[in-house]
């Protein structure tokens, strides 16, 4: 795929891409693995901003990817903070937000890189994302977070009708899973946006801690930029959701926290002191309602305890020589092999990722999946909402 010139010559690269990491090391290496693979051809530049990490995430960038710009913050300064300091020093002419618990298939970055070519007047982009279980994560287009959305959406109301605007107008849901369309907010787990617009639309607001850092940007970026903010359907990377932050008290806190701050910025200006309040109060009932979920699930979870798999398939790619027959095969002939006759497919990260893809999300729920990291040696295996290296 051909790049264009910069359109800036202070930008020396074609992208930066900027992840901020907490003790979770062994994602943060798989992550990084296939960002490598992804910029391939290109100008690139990887930051890992570290937020005061205790595991041994620090000494395994200096070891095994000296490729990588680190920041070490020294302490958890949050997800906006992190950020706005790798963004003040990025190079490139289009930035990556991405999460330390993602995968990115091959040519995912030039495909980046294409969309801003040949739309100059976006503001900022996001991709479609499935967990690691293939399932599609709503988030990755948002309408704008309005009162009346948001009622919908933490009430349950948008599943009755969810390809309905109103509705459904959270998680756009007229706009199909795999298409292309204007998507007001975009997640910070995957979001890319051209350089300049820092400039127009400003850094992440560091009064969040984090969560809603982005969807404050991001709809910041879409008023400022000339065409609003793009989602991209036809674009996959897997998100293991909630593995780069603890689902306990204080983060669920941090999450309707955020979500008062954002109200408070953006919709109580337009309403009146009693809908205000209102509003609040709704917040606060789903923080608790949040708050017996993750109860519950939790206990559901300590009841599937993790077994390493005994019956695995492993796709290697397509150029590797299958010498296990009915455990190992490569993507060329994934299509042909039963999920459920396995408790794990691993898919090696050098294959096709976007086939994968593909494969999770047809076999969603009928065995464990699972990532296997050729520049370490790492397999991971994703079960019960965690990752378990094997």
């Amino acid at each position: 795929m051909d790049i264009k010139p910069m359109m800036s010559p202070r930008l020396p690269n074609d992208i930066s891409i900027i992840i901020v990491s907490y003790n979770n090391s062994d994602l943060l290496m798989l992550t990084l693995a296939s960002v490598r693979r992804s910029v391939e051809g290109l100008k690139a530049e990887v930051i890992v901003v570290d937020n005061g990490s205790q595991d041994d995430t620090l000494s395994r960038l200096r070891s095994e990817t000296p490729w990588v710009k680190v920041i070490d913050m020294g302490r958890n300064a949050g997800f906006s903070t992190a950020n706005n300091e790798a963004m003040k020093q990025c190079t490139g002419h289009i930035v990556l937000i991405l999460n330390p618990d993602t995968v990115l298939p091959r040519g995912t970055a030039h495909a980046i890189m294409a969309h801003f070519d040949d739309n100059p007047g976006c503001g900022a982009m996001g991709v479609r994302m499935v967990n690691g279980e293939g399932r599609y994560l709503g988030e990755s287009k948002r309408g704008y977070t309005s009162i009346s959305a948001s009622f919908f959406k933490l009430s349950g109301l948008w599943r009755l009708a969810p390809k309905s605007r109103t509705l459904n107008a959270y998680y756009i849901g007229h706009c199909p899973e795999r298409g292309v369309c204007h998507a007001p907010i975009l997640s910070g787990a995957c979001m890319a946006f051209n350089h300049d617009m820092i400039d127009q639309a400003g850094y992440f607001d560091d009064t969040y801690f984090m969560y809603s850092e982005d969807i404050d940007l991001s709809w910041r970026m879409d008023q400022t930029s000339s065409d609003g903010n793009s989602y991209r359907g036809d674009i996959s990377i897997i998100h293991f959701k909630g593995q780069s932050t603890p689902r306990d008290k204080k983060y669920i806190g941090y999450f309707y926290d955020s979500m008062l701050l954002f109200a408070a910025k953006f919709e109580f200006p337009k309403h009146g002191q009693l809908m205000n309040k209102v509003t609040a109060a709704g917040i606060r009932v789903a923080y608790y309602i949040a708050r017996l979920r993750s109860s519950i699930q939790k206990k559901r979870e300590k009841r599937r305890k993790f077994t390493p798999p005994q019956r695995v398939l492993t796709v290697r790619p397509d150029d590797t020589d299958v010498s296990t027959p009915g455990k190992t095969t490569t993507f060329a002939k994934l299509a042909g092999e039963r999920a459920e006759d396995y408790d794990a497919v691993v898919f090696d990260i050098d294959g096709d990722m976007g086939a994968a893809i593909e494969y999770m999300r047809k076999n969603e729920r009928r065995t464990m999946f699972g990532f296997h990291n050729p520049d370490n040696g790492d397999t991971l295996i994703y079960f019960n909402n965690g990752c378990h290296k094997i």
